[in-house]
């Protein structure tokens, strides 16, 4: 449980990583974008710093989905009432008051056979969270490098065989 809790900091920090750089880059191209568009339009970099905006903002967008909350549907095994779910997953008792959880959890663990089932199932519903983060971080990666590395290789060749009409 503690290795998926620690992969999962890690995937929040790479996220942040994305977010941070890729905001600071729309922060920094918009802004000249705007102020130096006819330069922009006679040199032909339109297309270039388009593409690299456009991939900006949707590395952003997936990196705010690595770190938005995310609700967890806990607990498929059916337990006796009044028993809902794992008291140890903070979705199961979070309405709860002091005295409702401290009962609660006095009747969760009473029995070992649902201690370990907790358990499991706790550490199966976070590494399905670990999961889709992953999977969204390698989406991030992925469309970042490629949109940066076309929008450069773009950009120089646009420089280097692009004549502006006079």
């Amino acid at each position: 449980m503690r290795n998926n809790m620690d992969l999962t900091h890690i995937a929040d920090n790479k996220a942040n990583v994305l977010l941070s750089l890729n905001a600071l880059m729309i922060t920094f191209l918009v802004p000249y974008i705007l102020s130096n568009f006819d330069f922009v339009l006679e040199n032909g970099l339109g297309i270039s710093l388009l593409l690299l905006l456009v991939t900006s903002l949707i590395t952003v967008y997936i990196s705010v989905l690595v770190l938005i909350p995310r609700g967890i549907t806990h607990t498929k095994t059916k337990y006796k009432a009044p028993i809902k779910g794992s008291p140890f997953f903070f979705g199961s008792f979070q309405n709860l008051t002091k005295e409702e959880y401290l009962e609660y959890i006095d009747e969760s663990i009473v029995n070992k056979v649902h201690i370990s089932n907790f358990v499991k199932e706790d550490l199966y519903y976070v590494g399905m969270v670990l999961a889709r983060k992953m999977k969204l971080i390698r989406l991030a990666f992925r469309i970042f490098l490629a949109g940066f590395l076309i929008a450069v290789i773009s950009a120089t060749a646009v420089m280097i065989f692009y004549t502006p009409s006079t």
